[in-house]
């Protein structure tokens, strides 16, 4: 039976999600950039049926080989490891920093389970310094998210996707983390909640008189009566706006991004 082999993740930044603004992108952005301060370990591949009854002192399923392992559930998983206090799957965070110090490599999965559980899409809110991104408990223990983030391979790329608490996959695996004591014990930097509603409004005000309302009214100038420019002036108005949001699920402009101070150790807006 093969041991876990772990690899060294050295404290660093680097960035990830999305900048682009269409609604498409949405469940990604914003773009923005995280800061590790202590380096921990993660383990250079998937774990086997064998490293996890290693590990816990249980076999999963029964099985121990060194193919890896693909039939816990998140519920199952994070039941395994209780009294595992350092050892934990991944952040995204964490996952990211790792495979931006080339030390992610495609295993025989086609989806890596991660620890996040965020109660929202996109990255609005979430911790900046690696720590997974785990909403509140509420009362009688139930949390508001029942979904794990998780790394989809593509290629030898990865997309964002999320899985449910009480789902297994066949072709969903975990890699493991190793941490050092308390390695993320203050109040973590965290992105705003959302994006200022006011520069929402302004933005999609200007966007829909630009390619919704006047391009109506043109039209209409050139290819309709004048007697239905003003019984119908509301009609064209709406069918404008209508169709400028309605560009919003392929186009939008960028969304704003996001750094860590690089002496006050805050969330700053890059634009």
């Amino acid at each position: 039976m093969s041991e876990i082999e772990w690899l060294r993740v050295e404290p660093g930044r680097t960035w990830f999600g999305d900048s682009r603004g269409s609604l498409m992108h949405a469940a990604n952005g914003p773009y923005h950039e995280i800061k590790v301060e202590r380096a921990f370990e993660i383990s250079k591949s998937p774990i086997t049926f064998s490293q996890w009854a290693q590990l816990t002192g249980q076999p999963a399923a029964g099985i121990v080989s060194d193919d890896t392992l693909n039939r816990l559930t998140p519920l199952m998983l994070d039941a395994g490891l209780v009294g595992l206090d350092l050892i934990r799957p991944p952040s995204e965070a964490e996952w990211s920093l790792a495979s931006s110090q080339g030390l992610i490599e495609r295993g025989d999965v086609e989806v890596e389970l991660l620890s996040d559980r965020p109660p929202r899409s996109g990255y609005w809110g979430a911790p900046c310094d690696g720590r997974p991104w785990i909403p509140q408990i509420r009362g009688g223990g139930v949390s508001d998210s029942s979904a794990h983030i998780t790394r989809v391979w593509r290629s030898n790329r990865t997309l964002r996707g999320a899985t449910p608490r009480s789902v297994s996959r066949s072709q969903m695996g975990f890699r493991l983390v190793k941490l050092e004591p308390e390695p993320y014990s203050e109040e973590p930097p965290r992105l705003p909640m959302s994006q200022k509603k006011s520069e929402l409004i302004v933005r999609e005000s200007i966007i829909a008189l630009l390619i919704g309302i006047i391009p109506s009214f043109t039209w209409a100038w050139f290819n309709a009566s004048r007697s239905y420019l003003i019984d119908s002036w509301l009609n064209i108005a709406v069918g404008g706006i209508f169709f400028s949001l309605m560009t919003a699920f392929i186009w939008r402009p960028k969304t704003p991004s996001f750094r860590i101070g690089t002496n006050c150790g805050k969330v700053k807006r890059v634009r």
